[in-house]
């Protein structure tokens, strides 16, 4: 297997809110971040911004097996039941290391 067989997948959910709002999309991250960690072969972790309390984020750390290529239908669900507390950026990383040849061209 080369190294850049090994990549590690990053979906990262972020969510600018403010008020009322933030408590609730906290509460229901917090609860989603539960139920991905027994239900996925994923880890689900919650950020708070350290400038803004508003700002949130939930990152999928998706396993090598679950062959994610793209952004899961869990984290488009997740994306699109948060815009209801604000506006919502979802991307999708891969991490490798320097053998991978996508890196040098």
């Amino acid at each position: 297997m080369d190294g850049y067989d090994r990549m590690n997948r990053l979906e990262i959910i972020s969510l600018r809110t403010s008020g009322n709002a933030a408590e609730q999309a906290r509460s229901y991250m917090k609860i989603f971040c539960r139920d991905v960690a027994v239900s996925l072969p994923a880890k689900a972790g919650l950020y708070i911004g350290a400038a803004d309390t508003g700002d949130l984020a939930v990152v999928l750390h998706w396993q090598e097996k679950a062959a994610v290529e793209g952004k899961s239908a869990t984290g488009l669900f997740l994306a699109d039941t948060l815009r209801r507390f604000g506006l919502v950026e979802h991307v999708f990383w891969i991490t490798t290391d320097d053998r991978d040849p996508r890196i040098h061209g």
